[in-house]
C-alpha cells in the first residue's frame, strides 16, 4: 500500500461498502428482470402450446398482452425500488464520508491548538487494523461483483474506488 493514513483507509472502506451495496442492488434488479422475462416467455409458450376449450387465438393474445402489462408494472416497481436503494446508499455514503472528514479535520485542529501528536500516534497504531478492514471490504465488494455478474449473466463493469488523499493541514509552531 502507498502511504496512507487512518482517514484515507476509513474513506476507502466506506467506498468499498458503497460499491458492494450498489452491486447487490444491480444483482437484485438483474435477477428480477430475468424472472419477469422468463415468466413472460413461459406464459406465452404455455398458452400457445395448448388447445384450451373456449379460448380462441384472440383471447390468447389478450391474455398474453395482459400478462405483459402486469409484468411491466412489476419491472417498473423493481426499477423504482432499485433506484431509491441506489440513492439511499449514496446518501448514507456521503454522510459517513463527510463525518470521517469532519472528524479528521477536528482532530487536526485539536492537535494544532494543543501542539500534541496523540491523534497521529493513535492513528498510526490503528492503521494496520484499518488496512485489514479495508481488505475485508475489498473482498466483500469483489464477492458482490461476482454475484452481480452471475445473476445478470453478463459482466458488469464496476467503478474502482479511488483512494482519497489526506488534506495537509498547516500546523502552527510555537516560537
Amino acid at each position: 500500500m502507498s502511504t496512507q493514513n487512518f482517514t484515507s483507509v476509513a474513506l476507502n472502506v466506506v467506498g468499498q461498502y458503497n460499491q458492494a451495496g450498489k452491486q447487490l442492488v444491480r444483482a437484485y434488479r438483474a435477477g428480477s428482470d430475468r424472472v419477469v422475462r422468463n415468466v413472460n416467455e413461459r406464459f406465452a409458450a404455455i398458452l400457445d402450446a395448448r388447445q384450451l376449450p373456449l379460448v380462441t387465438d384472440t383471447v390468447k393474445s389478450s391474455l398474453i398482452d395482459a400478462q405483459q402489462v402486469l409484468a411491466g408494472f412489476v419491472s417498473t416497481g423493481v426499477s423504482l425500488g432499485s433506484d431509491r436503494a441506489d440513492a439511499g446508499i449514496d446518501t448514507v455514503t456521503r454522510g459517513v464520508k463527510s463525518g470521517i472528514e469532519g472528524l479528521a479535520g477536528a482532530g487536526a485542529r485539536i492537535e494544532t491548538a494543543f501542539d500534541v501528536q496523540a491523534l497521529d500516534t493513535v492513528g498510526a497504531l490503528a492503521l494496520p487494523l484499518a488496512q485489514v478492514s479495508l481488505e475485508i471490504a475489498h473482498r466483500v465488494a469483489q464477492g458482490s461483483k461476482n454475484l452481480s455478474e452471475r445473476v445478470a449473466g453478463e459482466e458488469i463493469v464496476a467503478e474502482p474506488v479511488k483512494a482519497v488523499a489526506k488534506k495537509r493541514v498547516a500546523r502552527a509552531r510555537r516560537a
